[in-house]
């Protein structure tokens, strides 16, 4: 049940993409602070923050690490009954070693956010997550642990920019079809951002999409198989 809960709390995360940042503040000692935070997940489950200096919330993460993000699923009605799910965590700068990968990944998701190294300020960040608050709607809630949250390392990820590459060079077609049959409407300018041990995300006509596997994928041939069953859910739709 522990590990369900966690893989339905991880795919929240991979589906909103932006959260709520909740920092200590050090203009008003004491109170907590809460700001916007666009995020991209690392392939293990660890947010990806990309802030300026001079912003409020990197401030109060400079001096004290510890915060949560917080992100809400969309949905009309009640909004108690709907998915949300809290990481608490600490955060921390990215070394410079560990600056190129997570731009990369990062900037896939948000490519207008490549304009802001022009201005020198803003730097990467990395949340550990310590523990996660689920809550799935009445009944189901539950502290998710930091073990049942990250995902160990697939022997794919130093391929992560091959299967990419691949898929979007010469599977494009299956792509659009995968999003025609999960979410209707056209699939125009479709191609594939990331991908995880979960599911991989994709832009499609500007918006960004997450399609999960049936199953986790650690290896590549894995990833393969799970490509070739969604694109033929896909077209028997």
């Amino acid at each position: 049940m522990a590990s369900e809960l966690a893989a339905k709390a991880r795919a929240l995360f991979h589906r909103v993409g932006t959260g709520v940042l909740s920092t200590h503040s050090n203009e008003m000692a004491g109170f907590p602070f809460g700001s916007v935070a666009p995020f991209a997940l690392t392939i293990e489950g660890r947010p990806l923050l990309y802030v300026s200096r001079l912003a409020e919330h990197t401030k109060n993460l400079a001096a004290s690490p510890r915060c949560c993000l917080t992100v809400l699923e969309s949905a009309a009605g009640d909004p108690q009954a709907v998915g949300r799910a809290s990481l608490l965590g600490e955060a921390h700068a990215l070394p410079d070693a560990e600056r190129k990968a997570a731009s990369e990944r990062y900037f896939a998701f948000f490519p207008e956010s490549r304009a802001y190294e022009q201005m020198g300020d803003f730097g990467f960040w990395r949340i550990e997550p310590v523990r996660v608050r689920w809550i799935g709607g009445f009944g189901e809630i539950r502290w998710i642990e930091r073990d049942e949250w990250l995902v160990p390392t697939p022997e794919w990820s130093t391929g992560e920019a091959y299967i990419v590459g691949h898929m979007n060079d010469d599977h494009a077609d299956a792509m659009e079809a995968m999003v025609r049959a999960r979410f209707g409407g056209a699939a125009g300018d479709v191609a594939m951002l990331a991908c995880d041990v979960e599911g991989f995300h994709l832009r499609a006509g500007g918006t960004v999409r997450w399609i999960p596997f049936a199953k986790p994928c650690t290896t590549q041939n894995e990833v393969r198989a799970e490509m070739v069953r969604l694109t033929r859910e896909a077209r028997g739709a």
